[in-house]
């Protein structure tokens, strides 16, 4: 891999960290052990997908969720992805399903990344922005006049606020230069991908919310986060089917305190797949640790 990695370990023992920033613990259920999607597709109207560790891992696609989409499809359920996927723009995440062999239209997009602009706007006072992305920017009418921030120190200085889209140019140099600027000067700091890790095959990439938890530890900040598993994202599905009652709609993930936990925090009901982080893990006991259980379990969707 040639962006930052996490091995699992420091991924699970990061998320228990920091669960503290995260929404309250849904109360506990008992969940039923399923052999895929299909055996509840009667039970709901909805499906949110997550796709790394359901979809894909990586570039790579996981088999099982080509037929799953396909049996979502066949049943006349509604779907769409929720990703934290901040890299890149919601149509080109669509495309980049589609070239995995996926049939998503642009439209079946949800990105927590979509929310920049409502989370700059909060900010009025805010002059000057900083980004940390790669190019080209997603939400480009938003992010295109800021700061691109790298290797300067007196750009990072010199923002109001900042904004970290991605970590695919990430490294320990740059990680010093931002945590070292909020310390010594506190702003406004928005974070559209709150994920810890994103599961590959052969190992985790370490994601913006690995690194913005260890600069709120240290700077004493509190992150805008913007993903999954925080409200602003789920308002965003309610408002795609605002006639669906929460309760039929099923989150798919791979991950307790980001699918698990948000889905569940906002009256969904929530399927944890074993393709991806937990992947070759017990994964019921590991939900009993932290205390976030879904109330389905498959081994993929």
């Amino acid at each position: 891999m040639s962006f930052p990695v996490l091995g699992f370990d420091a991924a699970w023992s990061s998320y228990r960290r920091w669960e503290h920033r995260l929404p309250a613990k849904p109360v506990p259920v008992e969940p039923r052990r399923i052999a895929g999607i299909a055996e509840v597709l009667d039970q709901v109207d909805v499906v949110v997908l997550d796709a790394y560790g359901v979809l894909n891992l990586g570039s790579s696609v996981i088999p099982q969720g080509l037929e799953a989409v396909r049996a979502i499809r066949a049943a006349g359920k509604r779907l769409c992805i929720v990703t934290n996927d901040g890299s890149q723009g919601t149509a080109a995440i669509a495309a980049k399903h589609r070239g995995r062999g996926y049939d998503f239209r642009d439209g079946e997009v949800i990105a927590g990344a979509s929310l920049v602009g409502e989370a700059v706007a909060a900010f009025p006072e805010v002059r000057r922005w900083g980004i940390i992305t790669q190019e080209p920017r997603p939400e480009a009418a938003i992010t295109s006049g800021m700061t691109a921030l790298a290797l300067d120190k007196a750009a990072y200085d010199a923002v109001d606020g900042i904004v970290f889209m991605a970590t695919e140019i990430w490294d320990e140099e740059r990680q010093a230069l931002l945590s070292d600027t909020l310390t010594a000067r506190p702003r406004p700091f928005i974070v559209a991908n709150p994920d810890v890790v994103a599961p590959h095959v052969g190992g985790f990439s370490a994601e913006p919310g690995y690194f913005s938890h260890r600069i709120a530890d240290r700077a004493g900040i509190e992150p805008v986060f913007l993903g999954k598993p925080f409200p602003g994202v789920y308002r965003l599905v309610r408002e795609r089917f605002p006639e669906v009652d929460p309760q039929r709609i099923l989150a798919v993930g791979d991950t307790p305190h980001t699918d698990v936990i948000g889905a569940r925090a906002h009256g969904m009901r929530a399927l944890l797949v074993e393709s991806g982080f937990l992947a070759g893990r017990d994964s019921l006991a590991y939900c009993r640790d932290c205390g976030i259980l879904p109330d389905f379990i498959a081994p993929a969707i």
